[in-house]
């Protein structure tokens, strides 16, 4: 705390300056940038161009995105996360990464959507069982 208030930073700026330099240094090598909506969400005017928005909250995220020419990968927590065990399959089978983006040049900037699982709240001893049945439903989309 004591380097932020040296440098009169708040939290917000300084998780912004690593944010930035971090996009710098993959640009530099050569690589692409790929960030959680909360960068974007906080300062995407600042973002590079290439950085790719990792959208995981929830919908209506990933229409903003791609509407200020970012690419997108969409996650949505609420359908895709294998360890929320109380989403049905045919969420998971019927969720549409694409909804709410009527553009044609705007989706093709979704370059499609992943399914997460967190492994703080999963028992290893079950996470084949708790991957695949999901994770083939997503897929099949």
């Amino acid at each position: 705390m004591y380097r932020l208030q040296e440098r009169n930073m708040t939290n917000k700026e300084a998780y912004q300056y690593f944010v930035l330099r971090a996009q710098k240094i993959a640009a530099d090598l050569g690589w692409i940038p790929v960030n959680w909506e909360e960068t974007f969400n906080t300062f995407n005017k600042s973002l590079n161009p290439q950085t790719v928005v990792h959208n995981w909250w929830g919908p209506g995220v990933c229409p903003e995105v791609v509407e200020k020419g970012f690419r997108c990968i969409v996650s949505n927590q609420g359908v895709w996360y294998l360890d929320h065990l109380d989403i049905p399959w045919e969420d998971f089978y019927t969720n549409e990464p694409l909804e709410g983006i009527n553009n044609t040049a705007q989706q093709n900037l979704v370059l499609g959507g992943e399914v997460c699982m967190w492994g703080e709240m999963a028992d290893t001893s079950v996470v084949q069982q708790t991957i695949w049945p999901r994770a083939a439903a997503a897929a099949g989309m």
